[in-house]
């Protein structure tokens, strides 16, 4: 089973669901596409295997229909060399090959949200400034506690961020996991309001400020994913205007 390395069938694979594979497609361009592998099963057009590998713990996301998912999850373990953890990203019906090939250390059940082209309903906000390189250290500030798993520092050079400061305290932010013009497809992530200041809207503001310079940029596929219990922050992203497109599970895992 050979690794799929023509990236016109790599996208082919990956627009039929754009929603789900909205990472996986921007993946395909620069800086990201330098950390993705990409697998396939033979006789099968449709399904597709990434393995993400620009963060500490390798991402396994896996698109399509199949039935022989633990062939390409065996194929793919076997380029983790000594590697010992992943990070599985899956929809329902994959999760029990996942299971039976890695040793799951949670299952963590998560929604994928998209806006509609013309769905945001924006919240504007004086307080909210554009956030980039230079700002780095009064992130790292605020995420001093509180590390998110997917951050990287050139996220802030690469997408789009938005936040709030409080007595020159950054205390709200909003961006992007990954910002892909090409293939016309964006991620939301890194959504974060610090816990003393939680409930004052402030969450809504900077995740408004991203969502329409994206539809600006005539961006057209706009995700975000968030767990399935988190139900405030659900409830703040319907109001802005994104919709529920599917359950999957994220499920850190061991070989």
């Amino acid at each position: 089973m050979p690794r799929l390395t023509d990236p016109q069938d790599i996208r082919a694979r990956l627009e039929e669901d754009r929603p789900w594979t909205a990472f996986a497609l921007a993946d395909l361009e620069p800086p990201y596409a330098a950390h993705a592998s990409w697998f396939g099963l033979d006789g099968n057009p449709h399904a597709i295997g990434l393995l993400y590998r620009a963060f500490g713990t390798p991402i396994v996301l896996c698109a399509g229909q199949s039935d022989r998912w633990p062939v390409l999850l065996n194929e793919m373990e076997e380029a983790l060399d000594d590697v010992r953890d992943v990070y599985a990203v899956v929809r329902p019906d994959v999760l029990p090959a996942v299971k039976r090939r890695f040793d799951p250390i949670e299952e963590r059940s998560m929604v994928r949200m998209l806006l509609g082209t013309n769905s945001l309903r924006p919240v504007f906000s004086e307080a909210v400034t554009r956030i980039g390189p230079a700002n780095l250290g009064a992130v790292r500030t605020m995420f001093a506690d509180d590390q998110p798993p997917f951050f990287l520092p050139s996220m802030l050079h690469d997408g789009i961020y938005y936040g709030i400061y409080e007595d020159n305290l950054l205390v709200a932010l909003a961006g992007t996991h990954v910002l892909a013009r090409d293939v016309s497809v964006a991620a939301l992530g890194n959504i974060y309001t610090r816990p003393d200041r939680r409930g004052r809207g402030l969450a809504s503001a900077v995740t408004s400020a991203v969502a329409r310079d994206l539809l600006h940029m005539g961006i057209a596929t706009v995700v975000l994913n968030v767990r399935e219990d988190n139900h405030p922050a659900i409830h703040v992203y319907e109001r802005l205007g994104f919709e529920r497109y599917c359950s999957y599970f994220e499920v850190p895992a061991r070989r």
